[in-house]
């Protein structure tokens, strides 16, 4: 009986039947001599988008020796995407799988009897750990003995859109506040009466510490995507850490003639933490929020616990897009524009991968938008046990 399926075909080929699909590829000698000799990530698949062959650095790149254990599988149950198993059907059969460049790749070239070419984020968790992949996807049917199988060909671009979004923070954002910068201190320079001087001197001072706070904020995520990011942690007042991240973001532009409130339940508690990244998880929640918030709206942030946990909270009135829904925390996603995407991603990332914490959202007509990041209140450094 066939699964369920919210987008692409559940229907799997039987293991014997794999098998057979298998020899019959690995018997063409001079193909199997030509897919050795490329220079790149390649996989077969059948028309249940179910892997029956693959070259070595697709091998390579999952960190695997042999290919059985790939054997009917598909693409994303290989690299542990988190789509592939909301549905029982596996990968493709999600709801969220209707967005993924890969899936779409592969149905199109079935479709079309062509090659087709797509990129896709994949969003995996590794031995308890998320990681985000950048890859451009290339289905090419291909026939074997009157059998029609794809071609399927990976290309990382991650370093590529890293490269992007630096670009465009570097060369548009922080050159935009280098130039605010720049012009209150020519104010300054020529002279300005005593009462604006000093609020010249302030406006400078926060133009400097943006500037300052974006440089260290993509190298914290630079080093946390390559594992070498280092945490100290320290136990911090909950409301005191809630109000500094909310000073810092208040001065930014994105805060200006709106209101961030903090709950009148919130709890004040001591939890333990890295205070610099859990302050930089905060500021982005809150920047997000503001983001979505219209001019004179207001952001509510609040703080629970219990015996064991704490929770933060940043709620905002607005109800973000259920497709957009879908693709949230993707690396170089972005509702603000091409290369922008790197607010929930790193908040993501440095929550769970370096604070152990956990991070979710709900967003609905009913309730509206509230992000929720959840710490144990006594950090472990192996929350699996």
């Amino acid at each position: 009986m066939e699964e369920k399926t919210f987008f692409a075909s559940a229907e799997r080929a039987s293991s014997e039947q794999i098998l057979n699909e298998h020899e019959l590829v690995a018997s063409q000698k001079i193909f199997g001599e030509i897919f050795e000799s490329i220079t790149g990530i390649v996989a077969i698949i059948n028309r249940n988008r179910q892997i029956i062959y693959a070259n070595n650095d697709f091998l390579d790149m999952i960190g695997l020796k042999s290919l059985e254990p790939v054997l009917g599988k598909r693409f994303g149950e290989i690299v542990s995407c988190v789509n592939s198993t909301k549905n029982p059907g596996g990968c493709g059969t999600s709801a969220a799988c209707a967005y993924c460049g890969a899936v779409n790749a592969i149905l199109q070239s079935q479709e079309n009897l062509r090659r087709s070419s797509r990129e896709t984020r994949i969003t995996a968790v590794i031995d308890g750990r998320f990681k985000s992949y950048d890859l451009n996807i290339i289905s090419s049917p291909l026939t074997l003995n009157g059998h029609v199988f794809y071609a399927l060909i990976l290309q990382d671009i991650s370093d590529e859109k890293r490269r992007v979004t630096l670009e465009r923070i570097f060369f548009h954002d922080i050159l935009n506040s280098a130039g605010g910068l720049n012009g209150l201190l020519t104010l300054l320079k020529d002279g300005t009466a005593p009462d604006s001087e000093r609020e010249l001197i302030e406006l400078s001072e926060e133009a400097s510490r943006d500037i300052i706070e974006e440089i260290i904020m993509h190298r914290q995520i630079r080093s946390a995507e390559n594992g070498d990011l280092q945490v100290k942690i320290e136990t911090v007042s909950s409301i005191e850490i809630l109000n500094s991240a909310i000073g810092k973001i208040k001065s930014h532009d994105v805060g200006r003639g709106k209101r961030i409130v903090i709950d009148n339940n919130s709890t004040d508690t001591d939890f333990e933490t890295d205070r610099v990244l859990f302050q930089r998880v905060i500021i982005n929640l809150l920047k997000n929020a503001l983001e979505a918030t219209p001019e004179d709206g207001t952001v509510v942030a609040c703080v629970e616990k219990n015996e064991y946990m704490i929770k933060f909270s940043v709620k905002n009135d607005s109800v973000i897009p259920a497709d957009i829904q879908m693709q949230l925390f993707q690396r170089s996603f972005s509702t603000k524009g091409k290369g922008r995407g790197i607010g929930t991603y790193s908040i993501k990332l440095l929550t769970e991968n370096y604070l152990k914490g956990i991070v979710s959202f709900k967003s609905n007509e009913t309730e509206r938008t509230t992000f929720i990041v959840e710490l144990n209140r006594k950090f472990n450094p192996d929350p699996e046990n």
